[in-house]
Formats: C-alpha cells, sequence, structure tokens
C-alpha cells in the first residue's frame, strides 16, 4: 500500500514539475499574427517570463517535494536502510 501511495505521489510531483514549465512557457505574449510586423520584442518576452518566474518556480519545487517523499515512501516500504 505505501509503494503505491509513493508511486502516485511521484506521478503528481513529476505533473506539479511539468505545471510549473507550462505556466512559465504560458506567460510568453503570443502576437496576434503570425507576421513579421506583429512580433513581440525580446524585452517583452524577457520581462513576462521574469514576471511569471516565482509562481512557476513554487509549483515545480512543490513538485519536486512530493515526487522526493513518494520516492521515500517507495524505498522504506522496499525495506531499505536510509543512505546516509
Amino acid at each position: 500500500m505505501r509503494a503505491q501511495l509513493g508511486l502516485v505521489l511521484i506521478a503528481l510531483g513529476v505533473v506539479g514539475m511539468l505545471w510549473g514549465v507550462f505556466h512559465i512557457l504560458g506567460s510568453v505574449p503570443k502576437p496576434a499574427k503570425r507576421e513579421f510586423a506583429y512580433r513581440t520584442t525580446d524585452f517583452q518576452a524577457r520581462s513576462a517570463v521574469h514576471d511569471s518566474f516565482f509562481g512557476g518556480f513554487a509549483r515545480a519545487m512543490a513538485g519536486l517535494g512530493l515526487a522526493v517523499y513518494g520516492g521515500y515512501l517507495r524505498k522504506k516500504a522496499r525495506g531499505d536502510r536510509p543512505s546516509t
């Protein structure tokens, strides 16, 4: 039972990390049309990414924490001794 819970937590952790990545990628402004005249500048894209970085980082770190804890539960269920 504990090993299955660990596996579920690892999967949720990976999903959480991907959520953080897609949160940052989704913040990049999209041009109105796919033409040269409607392009976004590098400064606009960087500013949007910098503004959304903390939210994406927090989501990814929460996912990483879940994945690490899930790995700990799986290791504990197998009966392995924790490494020092």
